[in-house]
């Protein structure tokens, strides 16, 4: 398939320029953070209704209209069609371009091939020098979270934690610093692989503590598609440093201590009875619809 992105026409396949305002609020630039996840993955389901290699009604050439976009901007729509089309080209009124397709890879160790999309897209993580570059979704939409980071000396990448909906790995690229992992410390450096599996067992965190900045692959599984922070997924993530659990996805979003967990066992034992659990981890008595026994306060609670 042949894409052609028609700058400043607004007659095409895929009305991306109106999807570009709504999204970027009528920005020309790149933006990093909801917006550019929510226009990525809006631009990957438009290119999956026209074309695709198993589609019947695949069309042999898709027209997807742009407003007027910065270079590094335009570099990331050419890198989603690619993904799409055999070739991509723009055309600006009369001009058309040559090939712009873009083969699906990025060098994590050239920061020079990386591309204005990926350039821009590269965000300070603290005030001390560290890094990172989100190379999702410059790498396609999907099920998947890749991260190069570079840490600073003597700083750390996200606090101790676990995920309940995600496998996570980190690839040492250059650097010595220490791995965080249940209550151990284990040096680490360049070529080791680590390995979160999912669930609250297996918190990591990873220090450049060895007089020396890390350069790092982080890469996240999810088990549904990313949408930029969290997935259409619920991931419990654990942090065992300051005792909080963290809820996130649809319809979750709060952090709360890890003290106020209670037994299923605690649970169960009243289950049948009114009353009202309160933040601290007790209850009150409390008159429930359809039960009528009310248990009553005691000392022991």
């Amino acid at each position: 398939m042949r894409v052609v992105l028609r700058v400043g026409s607004q007659r095409g396949d895929i009305r991306a320029d109106r999807a570009w305002a709504f999204f970027f609020r009528g920005r020309k630039g790149l933006v990093g953070g909801p917006e550019l996840w929510g226009f990525a993955n809006w631009l990957w389901d438009e290119f999956a209704q026209v074309g695709g290699t198993l589609n019947a009604d695949a069309k042999p050439e898709v027209v997807v209209t742009l407003p007027e976009l910065r270079p590094e901007a335009l570099d990331f729509v050419v890198r989603l069609a690619s993904f799409w089309g055999s070739e991509v080209r723009v055309r600006n009124g009369r001009s058309l371009s040559a090939d712009r397709w873009q083969p699906p890879t990025i060098n994590l160790l050239d920061a020079r091939e990386h591309g204005p999309a990926a350039r821009r897209l590269t965000r300070a993580a603290d005030d001390a020098g560290s890094t990172e570059l989100n190379l999702m979704p410059l790498l396609g939409v999907g099920r998947s979270f890749f991260s190069l980071q570079r840490i600073a000396r003597g700083e750390s990448t996200a606090r101790l934690h676990s995920h309940s909906a995600v496998d996570e790995l980190y690839l040492i690229l250059e650097g010595r610093g220490t791995l965080r992992f249940n209550g151990r410390r284990i040096a680490v450096g360049p070529g080791d692989l680590i390995a979160k599996p999912t669930g609250p067992d297996a918190s990591s965190h990873l220090l450049a503590d060895r007089g020396e900045p890390l350069r790092l692959l982080d890469m996240e599984l999810w088990h549904d598609r990313f949408t930029g922070t969290a997935t259409t997924a619920k991931d419990l993530v654990v942090n065992p440093d300051f005792d909080e659990l963290s809820l996130r996805g649809p319809g979750w979003a709060a952090v709360v201590p890890r003290k106020a967990l209670i037994s299923r066992a605690r649970e169960e034992r009243h289950y049948d009875e009114g009353y009202r659990r309160k933040k601290d981890g007790g209850w009150a008595p409390a008159r429930v619809p359809g039960l009528t026994k009310v248990r009553a306060r005691t000392r022991r609670g």
